[in-house]
């Protein structure tokens, strides 16, 4: 695959709604920031049973058979809503694996190593420059709320708090088992936080924490439960940083069927980003994969998986999330046939964007080059349009001696964007002793972003590209 895919696809198509032999699970959400155990027996007499309770923001997860359940528990005195947990696969990144053995085990040369050398994202931001003042993300920890991480890869496990770590998907664990398959939150862990340790690659806060916490399935499907949980969690257990980089493919509709429904579960997700904030963890996700202006996302034809279409007017997921920053994504085109010239900030083809909805951008790689010619970069030989990928920790893979290794992976993405940011959020909270108001935080993004579009805010780059050399002066 060279090209992201850019079709519309709305997520209630994905949504699904079990049958009366089933067990629903259901986002109910109190009136009130609070979920007693008063409210919690009232819950359970209209014929749920709460799986997990978050007075913390007055919602709870509740499973359910009878049909009339949410109808019944709506109507109970102190509840908001009581709506189905709809499901929806993640936006796909676009990889290319490294399954070369003695491409991914490097010898051991620290900044200066072959694999270092190919990440041009950490150019494009000036990590070292941060780095060479002093400041690589000491004292912060970082949630990655993903699809699990490859707990033993050697450039993840020396930061990863594995024992903290959780996961919100059922029947899976947070350290991604499959051999031979890319693992998405591997590579954004990566990108956050690989450590300097002379293998692989870097990341940009080579010493901050990871949290790894699973949201999202093997497969990359994932729920609100999952997110809303999984953001309390992270808000719970001294994330600095909540890196998502996930999202639902199309955006969510605002108008027509489900409506009512969806928004009563972005609400419950923004409580759950407003709860984190107030603990000092800032939220950063990513602003989608559609190529969609974000400013302009009404009358748009959707057609559901049973062929009904209609007009809907949409609203990205999580980008348009109130309370969390919304990246861009950025990448060169040819980087690898003049490394020290290519410019390395066009708008990604596939990234969204809009004014009134993008924060920052970061580097987020893309396939735009046109022609499947070969590059040579780092001693290593590629079609040319590989290296304006992002490369970063990918997972296991086998070689041909059939022995499994820690691999890495090209891959291109507003996924790649966030953690970009959330890097360079990280080396500001440890250079201020590893606790900072997000919105402090944001001052120091704003202030320090090279401001590559018009003039202020703009739609492609929002407040600016991150800068991590200038965001470690203030």
């Amino acid at each position: 695959m060279k090209k992201l895919t850019q079709a519309i696809s709305v997520a209630i198509a994905f949504f699904g709604v079990a049958t009366a032999a089933q067990a629903t699970t259901y986002i109910v959400t109190a009136k009130s920031l609070a979920f007693d155990s008063t409210l919690a027996r009232k819950i359970e007499a209209a014929g749920g049973t709460i799986t997990a309770r978050l007075p913390q923001i007055g919602v709870a997860v509740v499973e359910s058979s009878d049909t009339n359940f949410a109808l019944r528990a709506a109507k109970l005195q102190g509840i908001r809503s009581a709506v189905y947990d709809y499901h929806f696969q993640s936006e796909p990144s676009e990889a290319t694996s490294v399954v070369d053995a003695d491409f991914t085990n490097p010898p051991t040369s620290g900044d200066n190593d072959a694999r270092f050398d190919l990440e041009w994202g950490s150019q494009a931001i000036d990590v070292a420059g941060a780095w060479n003042a002093g400041y690589r993300g000491a004292g912060a920890t970082v949630a990655v709320l993903d699809a699990g991480v490859s707990c033993q890869h050697p450039d993840i496990a020396p930061n990863l708090l594995l024992s903290e770590s959780a996961s919100f998907v059922p029947n899976e664990g947070v350290c991604h088992p499959v051999i031979n398959g890319f693992n998405h939150g591997t590579h954004v862990a990566g990108i956050i936080a690989a450590p300097d340790n002379g293998l692989g690659t870097i990341g940009v806060a080579p010493q901050a924490k990871i949290l790894a916490v699973k949201v999202l399935s093997d497969a990359g499907s994932g729920s609100f439960a999952g997110i809303i949980q999984g953001i309390v969690y992270a808000g719970d257990h001294g994330a600095d940083v909540i890196n998502m980089s996930l999202g639902v493919h199309g955006g969510l509709p605002v108008n027509g069927k489900g409506a009512n429904d969806v928004a009563e579960l972005v609400n419950a997700t923004k409580r759950a980003v407003a709860y984190a904030r107030s603990r000092n963890a800032l939220t950063v996700v990513s602003a989608g994969n559609d190529g969609q202006d974000l400013d302009h996302m009404s009358g748009v034809k959707v057609c559901e998986s049973d062929g009904v279409c209609y007009v809907a007017n949409l609203r990205a997921f999580p980008a348009e999330l109130p309370g969390a920053l919304s990246i861009s994504a950025t990448a060169p085109i040819g980087w690898a046939k003049a490394p020290t010239s290519t410019f390395l900030d066009n708008l990604a083809s596939y990234s969204n964007y809009g004014a009134s909805a993008i924060d920052f951008a970061g580097p987020g790689g893309d396939s735009a080059y046109p022609g499947n010619e070969n590059c040579t970069q780092a001693g290593i030989t590629r079609p040319c349009w590989v290296f304006d990928l992002v490369f970063a920790p990918g997972g296991y893979s086998i070689n041909s001696a059939g022995q499994v290794f820690a691999s890495y992976s090209w891959a291109a993405g507003t996924s790649m964007a966030a953690p970009h940011v959330s890097g360079v959020a990280a080396l500001i909270i440890g250079k201020h002793g590893g606790t900072m108001a997000p919105s402090e935080v944001e001052r120091i993004l704003r202030a320090s972003a090279d401001d590559l579009g018009k003039p202020g805010n703009d739609a492609s780059y929002g407040g600016g590209r991150v800068n991590a050399a200038r965001a470690v002066q203030d």
